[in-house]
């Protein structure tokens, strides 16, 4: 059986490196390649493969952009030059994650874990090997982050501690990060990742750049290319991603 792969990268030198690694291991085919985001997701949608390499930071978009706008959803190994990414990688499922430079040994592992999932390998064995691989590239630190019941963001030269009740979405932009209540928005110093583990079950990732609360929840409605919007009364709205819908259909149906 053979399994096809795409690879996404914008520096040539990277993708060159990925498809001699690829070459050399049977079982695994080169359909095709791209450099940016807008193209990443054309190529895998008229390709359909069964695999993709995908970078994180690339023009047009990030890797995570691109899993958010295709119809068609791989499996996915990440190849980075960033260790950052690697929580948010695995919370889309990702079957590795990959620091540049990509080592003979490290890229042949990947392969054993892309086609033990791609031809239906053991959920109870892939959840393991995910939560192994996440060990090694936090430094071991698997339990859950405590949980938090007061969020400190700034207000002037002072800090302001809010109930996350309080707290309609947290939003990203760029590298900082903003708390948005009904008397404003805030400047929060964590990332949505930890947001995210510290107050889990409270809050739901509507998108990459997203932190949603479920208890402000008022509406969703259907957007364009598939996609949603959630509305929040005293806010206005968010988008949601389809694969994020599909997630939130879980937390409560709709």
């Amino acid at each position: 059986m053979s399994h096809r792969c795409v690879v996404v990268d914008d520096e040539r030198p990277a993708r060159d490196r990925v498809k001699r690694l690829l070459a050399a291991h049977p079982g695994f085919e080169l359909a095709g390649e791209a450099a940016d985001a807008e193209a990443a997701v054309r190529l895998i949608d008229e390709t359909t493969p069964d695999l993709c390499f995908l970078d994180v930071e690339m023009p047009e978009g990030t890797g995570f952009d691109v899993l958010d706008r295709v119809r068609h959803v791989p499996h996915v190994v990440f190849v980075t030059a960033y260790d950052r990414y690697a929580v948010p990688a695995f919370e889309v499922r990702s079957i590795d994650y990959l620091l540049k430079p990509v080592g003979r040994e490290r890229f042949a592992e990947a392969l054993d874990r892309a086609r033990e999932r791609i031809e239906g390998a053991g959920s109870a064995r892939r959840i393991l090997d995910d939560l192994d691989v996440l060990r090694r590239l936090v430094g071991g630190r698997a339990a859950a982050p405590p949980a938090i019941d007061r969020v400190s963001v700034r207000r002037g030269s002072g800090v302001l501690l809010l109930d996350p009740e309080e707290i309609i979405w947290f939003e990203a932009e760029d590298a900082l990060v903003f708390a948005r209540t009904a008397a404003g928005r805030f400047l929060v110093d964590r990332t949505l990742s930890e947001l995210e583990g510290r107050l889990k079950g409270r809050f739901f990732r509507a998108h990459r750049g997203c932190l949603v609360n479920l208890g402000r929840i008022a509406e969703i409605r259907p957007a364009d290319a598939g996609a949603w919007t959630i509305v929040c009364p005293g806010a206005g709205t968010v988008p949601l991603s389809r694969r994020q819908a599909r997630r939130l259909r879980e937390v409560f149906p709709w």
